[in-house]
């Protein structure tokens, strides 16, 4: 959204839906708030929504419950009833390593740095990005450096290839399990989040050894 701060009829327009439904700000609870057309909604104070039939939109008793706030990293989000974090409560709500640096993200080349420590209030901005980083998994024992987490297994393959692991892009991948088996394979578009020291096995789709 451009603002903080929109009417429903706005939020609805920008979500691509016709004036036959309602929105509803979600809570958690069953008896989500319904909202006037022309009312002013500030999404600091909830920003996950759904909407609803304006034929189905029927009085509910009042919510006391606190509303749901989505907070975005790099484009992957996350829906807390929790509005006030800090640094690392939002790298753990995100599964990120401890040696990321959390940036909250502004419309600038001047994104602030987020602290452990610092706490961070939704209504202040959900946004955010993570610090470029480095970390390092082991295709068929060999080092393979990425400096992005979510990835696709033929990502993983086309990288290793490019930093030199002897494998082909129409090999099959297998994650290597704790406790060193070989675990199924992998499709190439299934979605992965890597982490530090995790091992694949990557071998030709023949070879079932």
């Amino acid at each position: 959204m451009p603002r903080q701060k929109l009417t429903v009829r706005d939020i609805i327009d920008q979500a691509g839906f016709g004036p036959d439904v309602v929105l509803q700000r979600d809570h958690n609870s069953p008896n989500d708030v319904i909202l006037d057309d022309d009312q002013v909604v500030d999404l600091g104070e909830g920003n996950v929504f759904r909407v609803i039939p304006r034929c189905e939109a029927g009085p509910l008793p009042a919510c006391v419950e606190p509303a749901k706030r989505a907070f975005v990293l790099d484009d992957d989000w996350k829906v807390t009833v929790i509005p006030k974090q800090t640094g690392r409560s939002l790298k753990g709500l995100f599964d990120l390593p401890n040696d990321v640096e959390l940036l909250r993200d502004f419309e600038s080349p001047n994104d602030k740095v987020i602290a452990d420590d610092e706490h961070v209030h939704h209504a202040e901005g959900c946004v955010f990005t993570a610090r470029k980083l480095v970390l390092t998994i082991k295709v068929n024992n060999n080092p393979v450096r990425f400096t992005k987490r979510r990835v696709t297994a033929l990502e993983v393959k086309q990288t290793a290839i490019a930093q030199g692991v002897q494998i082909g892009e129409d090999f099959v991948l297998h994650a290597i399990t704790p406790d060193g088996n070989q675990g199924p394979a992998i499709p190439d578009d299934k979605k992965l989040v890597l982490k530090p020291c995790d091992e694949f096995r990557c071998v030709a789709a023949d070879d079932n050894s």
